[in-house]
């Protein structure tokens, strides 16, 4: 993996009773803590995170929490529950993918919230077109999720570097997160948006 440091117990991408155990790059701290499943719960967020609004009491508040995620929070959701992912672990991914712009077109060509390239697109029957509306977007994402996990597993960093930089990139390397310096960043990213998240959303008693 990209660090040594290790990255405890990440709620799987299939079921909630799952973890998955993955490594870090260097700019996630490794005093993370332990993240579990919903209704447990969860140690602080680590030093230096931003930490959500909180009310007169210093409780994070509902309405500060919801205003932390998007105008597409009901189709992330949906999504979701149809491909059993964890909402926050998807809206980790779209605010570092596009920052949440449904039009955002990468470099690569790569389109929407959850910058999707066409080809990998047309491979799971979706056209470009398609691409740059939210909820079609989201779920396609997803799929290519689902499809990852089910080539690597419960870990994380596998899963979020063939997102990021191909499967191919990954075969490359002995299936290990291949050394980009992008790549690397991008787990680092996501991971510690995703942790960031789930205590905001502890924090808060947000159900989901």
């Amino acid at each position: 993996m990209a660090d040594p440091r290790t990255l405890n117990e990440f709620e799987s991408l299939e079921a909630c009773r799952d973890t998955i155990v993955s490594q870090a790059p260097a700019d996630v701290p490794d005093d993370t803590g332990v993240v579990r499943i919903i209704g447990v719960k969860a140690k602080p967020a680590p030093r230096g995170k931003r930490a959500a609004p909180r009310d007169a009491a210093g409780g994070v508040t509902k309405a500060s929490w919801s205003a932390t995620l998007s105008p597409f929070d009901r189709d992330v959701a949906r999504t979701a529950a149809a491909y059993r992912i964890d909402p926050l672990f998807l809206h980790a991914i779209i605010r570092t993918e596009s920052g949440y712009r449904p039009a955002a077109v990468s470099h690569a060509k790569a389109v929407g919230l959850m910058q999707i390239m066409p080809a990998t697109g047309a491979t799971l029957g979706v056209r470009t077109a398609g691409l740059y509306e939210p909820a079609t977007n989201i779920d396609t994402g997803a799929r290519l999720l689902k499809r990852l996990q089910r080539r690597y597993g419960r870990d994380f960093g596998l899963i979020l570097g063939a997102y990021n930089a191909g499967e191919g990139a990954v075969a490359r390397y002995g299936n290990r997160v291949p050394p980009y310096r992008e790549t690397r960043a991008y787990v680092g990213t996501v991971m510690g948006r995703y942790q960031a998240l789930r205590a905001a959303s502890f924090s808060a008693g947000v159900a989901r």
